[in-house]
């Protein structure tokens, strides 16, 4: 049997960890993403949970030019952080600081691969699909809303919003202080547990629900972190976007 080039490359190349696939560009998630940002006229992009700026970075390179403020609440992860922002004039930190429900001061714990860290207890399933997650300590951190900040942001009043939560487990918490300012979130982007992984969470059906209630719709979902062992998938990438037919909150703030 005669082996066409395509396969004879994909097994040389699967091997040392790479696949050849023909680019479809509304199968490129970054490229979706972008289309809604620009559908909805997104001029401020909110990054929660920035770890050391890899998404903001990413939402760059996929050629997005409006402003980004980045949110981090470990300090390790936040000084680097304000490195990797420092040249962008678009791109600020906040200072170092968790969003949740309410202002006040939160214990966080720092996991050995630092993007899983979280204020929530990990659960055993997450370190059995990823060891190097496993907590190494804590640290405290200053927690405040959404609201508060953004009413105290002066570019915000009347901007077109993006929302992305990458907080392990507590992105129901910062939306809980989200209420004042919700009519300017058009897009969120969100990762969202199927199983437990964080004790307390708000697992898939509740989040999506939560967000959906907020008169959103879900038009994209990838999958995120997948157990290596097992194949299954733990967490996914949603994109919700404001459906100004439905749902509450629809008017601008500013």
């Amino acid at each position: 049997m005669l082996i066409s080039s395509k396969d004879l490359a994909q097994r040389l190349m699967r091997p040392l960890g790479f696949e050849i696939r023909r680019y479809y560009p509304h199968h490129d998630p970054w490229r979706r993403l972008l289309v809604s940002l620009e559908r909805h006229g997104v001029n401020v992009a909110l990054d929660v949970g920035a770890n050391v700026g890899q998404f903001a970075a990413s939402l760059r390179r996929a050629g997005y030019t409006g402003r980004m403020i980045s949110f981090e609440p470990l300090s390790a992860a936040h000084a680097k952080l304000a490195i990797a922002a420092r040249d962008d004039p678009l791109w600020t930190v906040a200072p170092r600081c968790a969003l949740a429900a309410k202002s006040g001061v939160a214990e966080i714990n720092i996991a050995a691969n630092s993007q899983s860290s979280s204020i929530l207890d990990m659960l055993e399933r997450h370190v059995a699909g990823d060891p190097k997650s496993a907590y190494l300590g804590r640290e405290a951190v200053a927690t405040t809303t959404l609201d508060d900040f953004l009413d105290h942001t002066p570019d915000a009043a009347g901007a077109a919003i993006a929302l992305k939560l990458d907080t392990q487990g507590y992105e129901a918490e910062v939306l809980a202080g989200l209420d004042k300012w919700r009519g300017n979130i058009e897009v969120i982007m969100t990762e969202i547990s199927l199983v437990g992984l964080y004790k307390g969470e708000a697992t898939f059906l509740d989040l999506y629900r939560m967000i959906e209630e907020r008169g959103y719709r879900c038009i994209s979902i990838e999958p995120g972190f997948t157990d290596p062992r097992t194949s299954e998938v733990l967490q996914v990438d949603a994109i919700f976007e404001r459906d100004h037919g439905r749902g509450k909150g629809n008017a601008r703030h500013g």
